[in-house]
């Protein structure tokens, strides 16, 4: 198979992208490193992708972080990542080495969100629940799209109406939080923790266009699309396999 060809206007990004240090290079999982499929516990990363990861993660001057919906220990789970990554989970609510509490109001409020949520999947055949720890997931992926429709309605219309909850709707999912926490807000202090130069980030769902929306490409940041849809991003890959291009490109320019 050919290898996907990245656009020129971002191979040109990537270039002046590698001449920084130091810089950040973050990334999401689904649909980034590993392709989506039906069961969240199988998913991967393509091996020319951890890889490269694992590569870029070693150069000076680089440092790499995973920034994903999945909770820390899901992500840690399928991912594999590097010992020197920075893990990001639950949307920014959870941090590799920072502990996650809730006060007593957050827990009860996390269980009427659970609750509330598994009246929803236990009315609709093929959703499922997830619990996270500041948060609950409502999957649609394998319910008919008739019933997926009514169960995400449900859901926005039910429990995600709880004060104090952030209700976050991606691809398939309804994240409902009792946290104030989104990718944006997680790459930014990022950024500004590790003191980069310049940040890259691909990600290819809705909820990822927070962390689009706070980079900035005249500053040398390269914020990435991967997939088709709506975007603030000015850079897209198709696919996966095109992120495994697009850092192992940036890699060989790093070495």
């Amino acid at each position: 198979m050919t290898a996907p060809a990245l656009d020129p206007s971002l191979l040109t990004a990537l270039e002046a992208f590698a001449a920084r240090s130091p810089v950040l290079v973050a990334l999401d999982f689904d649909g980034v490193l590993a392709p989506i499929v039906a069961q969240p516990g199988d998913a991967r990363p393509l091996p020319a992708s951890a890889a490269a990861v694992a590569g870029l993660a070693a150069a000076d001057g680089v440092t790499v972080a995973l920034v994903s919906g999945r909770s820390l220990e899901s992500l840690r789970a399928v991912a594999d990542p590097p010992p020197s990554a920075v893990l990001v989970a639950s949307h920014g609510a959870e941090v590799a080495g920072a502990v996650l509490e809730l006060s007593a109001e957050q827990e009860a409020l996390l269980a009427q969100v659970v609750e509330g949520l598994g009246a929803v999947v236990a009315a609709h055949e093929g959703t499922a629940l997830e619990r996270k720890p500041a948060g609950a997931v409502l999957h649609t992926r394998r319910a008919s799209p008739d019933v997926a429709a009514e169960a995400t309605a449900a859901a926005l219309t039910g429990p995600a109406t709880l004060p104090g909850v952030r209700a976050m709707r991606g691809k398939e999912v309804v994240e409902l939080s009792v946290v104030d926490a989104d990718k944006g807000s997680a790459v930014a202090a990022l950024r500004s923790r590790l003191g980069v130069d310049a940040a890259l980030f691909a990600g290819d769902d809705v909820t990822d266009e927070d962390a689009f929306a706070v980079l900035d490409t005249a500053a040398g940041d390269v914020p990435v699309k991967v997939g088709p849809g709506e975007t603030a991003a000015p850079y897209r890959v198709p696919d996966p396999e095109a992120v495994a291009v697009l850092l192992q490109h940036l890699l060989s320019r790093r070495a």
